[in-house]
């Protein structure tokens, strides 16, 4: 799974204005900025949120293809039976209407499958970039980079390993998620129970005196 459709979002998020140690931000003042790279699909594949992520929706994918398969088994059996089988022509009427209506059935569902599959992914993809954006923002502020650009295969040439910013946000990332984790859950206060449900035993009535 690739999250390159939100590179650019987070990218963008991470311009940090840096100035040069011992020099004065203003109008004429010479500005050093610090680059670094990241690579997004490197950052999906190796973290955890983002190993989650990718067991998540697979899983999702297959159960759709698994209905799916099944469906399109169902109608072939049926296109079978109505091709091999001696039928009476009322019969051969009914099945054929009813494969038909299987099929619109099958491509209604699978329409509506992959749209809620779509909307369910962006949803997740939206949730990992809300992580992320943080995370890479802070390992960036921490080494003093003001730009961070992706590295893509064939357009950006990384000559120097020391400046892949990628290790160091995976690795922050997942101590995020670990200290997320690690945290108890919130519990509310348990009420007080009454002398009955505590299993109290009501003292023995007296006599009144005569």
């Amino acid at each position: 799974m690739k999250l390159s459709a939100f590179v650019l979002a987070v990218a963008s998020a991470v311009v940090l204005p840096v100035v040069g140690a011992g020099q004065e931000s203003g109008p004429g003042a010479s500005v050093q900025v610090k680059i670094a790279v990241i690579n997004i699909d490197r950052i999906a594949a190796e973290s955890t949120a983002g190993k989650a992520l990718f067991e998540k929706l697979s899983a999702e994918n297959d159960k759709l293809a698994t209905e799916r398969a099944r469906r399109e088994q169902e109608i072939r059996e049926m296109s079978s039976k109505l091709t091999s089988e001696v039928l009476s022509a009322d019969a051969q009427t009914r099945l054929q209407r009813e494969i038909e209506r299987k099929r619109t059935d099958a491509q209604r569902w699978l329409e509506d499958a992959q749209q809620d599959f779509q909307e369910r992914q962006q949803e997740e993809e939206a949730a990992f970039q809300a992580k992320l954006g943080p995370v890479v923002e802070a390992v960036a502020r921490e080494q003093g980079i003001g730009l961070i650009l992706r590295d893509t295969p064939g357009i950006t040439f990384v000559l120097d390993a020391r400046l892949d910013l990628t290790p160091a946000v995976v690795a922050r990332l997942n101590e995020s998620e670990a200290a997320a984790a690690a945290e108890p859950a919130t519990e509310e206060p348990a009420t007080a129970p009454s002398g009955e449900e505590a299993g109290e035993v009501a003292p023995p009535a007296t006599t009144p005196p005569n």
